[in-house]
C-alpha cells in the first residue's frame, strides 16, 4: 500500500511535519480555562448586581425617610396652640399631646438579632396648613380645610420579611377640622347614626346618636379627640401592646395603605426637652438620658428625655395623679374640667376648684405635666431588608 502523504514545510533547510488541529488534552484544558473565566465574570456581575440593588434600596429608603421627616416637620411647624397647660376651649386653639408607651429605645441591645426598639409612642396635635389646605374625603366627595387633627403612630406590619425582628408601619391619620360641611349628609352640621365610616376624613364628636364636626375649641377637650375612651380622663385607646387598635387605621378597608407614610420601621421614639435633665461625662464620652450606660447626670443641663422615664427633671418624673392617666402623657389639657358641672375625681362634689381663685392645688383635675413644653425630638429608625442596614433620621422642633 502507498503511505498517506505527510504535509511538510521547509525550516532552515529541514523538513518538519505540520499538525492541522489541537489534541483532545489541549481542548479540555482550553475549555476548563474558558469556564473558569466565565464563572469569574458571572460572579463579578453578581457582585455588581447585588451592590447596585443594595445601593438602590438604601437610596430609596433614605428618600422615603426624608419625605416622612419633611411631612412631620411641616405638621409641627403649623401647631395651632401654645404648648403649655391649661388651655381654654373658648380660645379655639386646639391641643398638643404626646403619649409615651411602655417600651424604651434601650431595649434594642447591641448584637441582638431583635432590632425592634421604641415603637409604641403616639404624637397627636392640631395644625394649620402653611401652603394651601388639607384635603380629605367624605364618601366620594373631596373636602378641604386649613386645619386638621393629626395623629402619628406605629402598627405592626402584616408581612414580616425579617426573622427575629418585628417591622412596623408608621401611620399618619389626618382629620380635617371644620365647623361646617356643606354636603347632604351634614344637614344642620349633624350626621345620624353610630361612629363614622372609615371614609370620613373629618374630626368628629358624638352627641347622643349624632356626630358633629369639631372646631379647634372642641378639640381642646380630650373627649372630642380621635380614638378616645368614653369616660374621664378620655385616654387614647390602645391594645395590649400599648399601640392604637387596628380600627384606628385604614387596614382591612378599600383605603388600605393611604395612611401609611413609612414601612420597615423599628423605632418611632418621641422625646421631650427637659431643661432639668443632665448629661453624664465619663472618661471617654458624654452620655445623655436614654443612652446605653447612662447612670445619672453630673454635667450640663438640658436634654431630650422619655416622658416618665425617670432620667430627667419634671418631665422625666411620674405624671400627676389628678390626671388619672396611666401612661406617661404630655397634654395641654382643658380648663373646662373645672367648670363643667361634673365630678371628675369623685371627691367633694363637682368643680370644687371653681371658687374664683386661681389655685391649681384645689382643682379636681390636673394636666399630667403642668409645665411648659419647650420642644420635642422624634427619632425614626428603619431596617432595610435588602441592604441589611439600619437607617435613622431625627426631627427636632422647638416651641
Amino acid at each position: 500500500m502507498t503511505p498517506a502523504p505527510v504535509s511538510v514545510r521547509r525550516i532552515a533547510g529541514h523538513h518538519q511535519p505540520t499538525r492541522c488541529g489541537f489534541s483532545l488534552t489541549e481542548l479540555l484544558v482550553a475549555s476548563s480555562i474558558a469556564l473558569i473565566v466565565m464563572a469569574a465574570i458571572a460572579n463579578l456581575f453578581g457582585v455588581f448586581s447585588r451592590a447596585m440593588s443594595q445601593s438602590q434600596s438604601t437610596v430609596d429608603l433614605s428618600a422615603r425617610m426624608r419625605s416622612a421627616a419633611w411631612q412631620l416637620r411641616k405638621d409641627l411647624s403649623g401647631i395651632t396652640c401654645e404648648v403649655v397647660p391649661w388651655l381654654s376651649p373658648e380660645a379655639d386653639s386646639g391641643y398638643f399631646e404626646v403619649i409615651e408607651g411602655p417600651r424604651r429605645d434601650s431595649i434594642a441591645q447591641n448584637g441582638s438579632a431583635n432590632l425592634e426598639a421604641d415603637t409604641d409612642d403616639t404624637l397627636l396635635f392640631t395644625t394649620r396648613s402653611l401652603d394651601g389646605s388639607f384635603v380629605g374625603r367624605h364618601g366620594n366627595d373631596a373636602i378641604e380645610s386649613p386645619y386638621a387633627e393629626i395623629a402619628w403612630f406605629c402598627r405592626e406590619a402584616a408581612d414580616q420579611p425579617v426573622t427575629g425582628t418585628k417591622l412596623y408601619n408608621l401611620h399618619r391619620r389626618q382629620f380635617l377640622v371644620t365647623a361646617y360641611v356643606g354636603t347632604a349628609a351634614f344637614i344642620g352640621n349633624m350626621i345620624n347614626g353610630p361612629l363614622p365610616n372609615i371614609d370620613y376624613d373629618l374630626s368628629l364628636r358624638q352627641e347622643g346618636n349624632r356626630l358633629v364636626p369639631n372646631s379647634l375649641g372642641d378639640l381642646t377637650k380630650r373627649e372630642n379627640r380621635f380614638n378616645r375612651q368614653p369616660n374621664f380622663p378620655f385616654a387614647f385607646r390602645v391594645d395590649g401592646q400599648g399601640r392604637p387598635p387596628s380600627n384606628a387605621t385604614f387596614d382591612n378597608t378599600p383605603r388600605v395603605w393611604e395612611d401609611v407614610i413609612l414601612t420597615n420601621v423599628i423605632a418611632f421614639d418621641v422625646r421631650v426637652f427637659d431643661p432639668e435633665a443632665r448629661a453624664q461625662t465619663t472618661a471617654t464620652s458624654t452620655l445623655l438620658p436614654g443612652d446605653p450606660g447612662y447612670g445619672g447626670g453630673n454635667a450640663g443641663y438640658g436634654a431630650f428625655v422619655d416622658l416618665g422615664g425617670g432620667q430627667g427633671g419634671k418631665l422625666g418624673a411620674a405624671i400627676s395623679q389628678k390626671s388619672r392617666l396611666t401612661l406617661p402623657t404630655y397634654d395641654t389639657w382643658s380648663t373646662h374640667y373645672e367648670s363643667n358641672g361634673l365630678d371628675e375625681d369623685g371627691q367633694q362634689g363637682p368643680d370644687q376648684g371653681a371658687d374664683g381663685i386661681d389655685n391649681p392645688q384645689t382643682y379636681e383635675t390636673s394636666p399630667p405635666y403642668p409645665v411648659r413644653l419647650d420642644g420635642v425630638e422624634v427619632r425614626i429608625r428603619c431596617y432595610d431588608p435588602t441592604a441589611k442596614q439600619v437607617r435613622q433620621i431625627t426631627v427636632r422642633h422647638g416651641f
